[in-house]
Order: structure tokens, then C-alpha cells, then sequence
């Protein structure tokens, strides 16, 4: 194949994807929408969303250089919808004992004690871990099954990259399957729309500096929920 015929496939192949992910996306978002007029926005009803958003993710294609114990991308700014964060906090509370709730809380407020947690030049320079990093015993994700939509599209196909950006605190080109990534996360943009259109406060917002906000005031949910914006300090430009 000669390099014009390969330009032109590869032409081809990104038109497609594109179209894919278009397809996608307008099928969640009505998806989304016909099941929030059935059932309401709530807690409950955004933590069943989610779960089913979850089993839709596809499995990460063959040729993925990511392993049990490899956490570089572990220590990034991590972007996220409000409903998961609402989600996440709200499981957190209910799946963990009062004492491990209060573990997890005084990790994360370390964390944002620790400096600007919408900066991502803070986690480049700082090299500062994700709270839910077990970053002592085994390099594994505390909340893994509950982990965002943002936290699964990101993979890496070239292991050294990934060190190289960490080593040296700065941004790096990481080498991936774009439609992998970009499928998995158009979920938290479905989220983020269909709760825009619902009227709510809906926008992307850090993920460490939302559950601050929801770890020192016991409100901040029930004020979401009635159409506060709450979490105007967390939203990223």
C-alpha cells in the first residue's frame, strides 16, 4: 500500500470512528434521558445510572501496557461529571464502616490540604498520589469498582512514556486507542449534558476538590439536587 493509500485509509478509519462515537453518544443521552423522566433524579436513581453506564464500558483492547501495580497515571489531575462524584461519596458512605468513612475523608482533605488540586501542574510537579491509592502495600486503587469514568478511559499502550511524564513532572504524550478512550468517556459528558438539559448545575469538576467539597459539608448533595451550584469552587475552565 502505497503512502497516499494509507493516508486516505487511515482518513477513512477516523471518519468512522468519529461516527461511531456519535452514535454512541446521541444513544446514551437518549437512554439517559428517557430514564431520568421514568424515574426522577435522585441519589439512588444516579447511582443505578452509573452502574449501567459501568457495564457498558468496553473491555480494554489487547496491547494495553497497563498492570496490576503500575499507578503513574495515578497521580494526575482526574476529571469527573458531579453525579459521580455525588455517586462515589454517596457508595463510600454506605459501603465502608464509620471508621474507614472517616479514613478515607482525612486522606482526601490531605490531599487538598496539599495544594491547588485543580492545578494540574500541581500533581505533575508534586508527584502527589490519588487519595484512593494504595500507595503503601500493594499500588492498587482503593475504590477501583467504583473508580470514574475518566480514571477507566485512561491507558497507555507504551510503559515508558508513562514514566517518563511522571519522572519529570511534566506533560507527555501518552500513546492509546483513541475510540477505547474517547467511548469510555463520553459517559461522564452524557451525564453532564442530560443533567444541563435537566436544569441542574452540570459541568466537569475535579474530582479531589468535589469530595472535599462534599466531606466538609454534609448539604452539598441535597443542595445539588435542588438546583444549587455548590460546586462552583470544584469546576475546571
Amino acid at each position: 500500500m502505497t503512502q497516499p493509500e494509507k493516508n486516505k485509509k487511515q482518513s477513512r478509519d477516523e471518519t468512522r470512528s468519529k461516527q461511531l462515537l456519535a452514535a454512541y453518544m446521541t444513544q446514551g443521552r437518549e437512554k439517559l434521558t428517557k430514564f431520568f423522566d421514568a424515574h426522577g433524579i435522585s441519589l439512588p436513581v444516579l447511582g443505578v445510572a452509573m452502574e449501567q453506564f459501568t457495564k457498558s464500558v468496553f473491555a480494554l483492547p489487547g496491547g494495553a501496557a497497563c498492570k496490576e501495580g503500575c499507578a503513574y497515571c495515578c497521580h494526575l489531575k482526574v476529571a469527573i461529571s458531579i453525579p459521580e462524584a455525588l455517586v462515589i461519596y454517596n457508595e463510600l458512605a454506605a459501603q465502608t464502616t464509620p471508621e474507614g468513612f472517616e479514613a478515607l475523608k482525612d486522606r482526601v482533605l490531605g490531599v487538598a490540604a496539599g495544594g491547588d488540586s485543580l492545578d494540574e501542574a500541581f500533581w505533575l510537579k508534586t508527584q502527589t498520589p490519588c487519595p484512593f491509592l494504595d500507595i503503601d502495600h500493594n499500588r492498587l486503587c482503593l475504590i477501583y469498582n467504583l473508580r470514574p469514568f475518566s480514571c477507566r478511559a485512561y491507558h497507555s499502550t507504551d510503559i515508558d512514556s508513562c514514566r517518563k511524564g511522571f519522572e519529570q513532572g511534566c506533560s507527555t504524550l501518552i500513546p492509546c486507542f483513541p475510540l477505547y478512550r474517547a467511548t469510555t468517556d463520553m459517559y461522564a459528558s452524557i451525564f453532564t449534558r442530560v443533567l444541563a438539559e435537566k436544569g441542574f448545575f452540570s459541568y466537569q469538576v475535579g474530582f479531589i476538590k468535589a469530595l472535599e467539597i462534599l466531606f466538609t459539608n454534609g448539604t452539598a448533595s441535597d443542595q445539588w439536587l435542588n438546583r444549587e451550584d455548590v460546586f462552583k469552587p470544584a469546576k475546571l475552565i
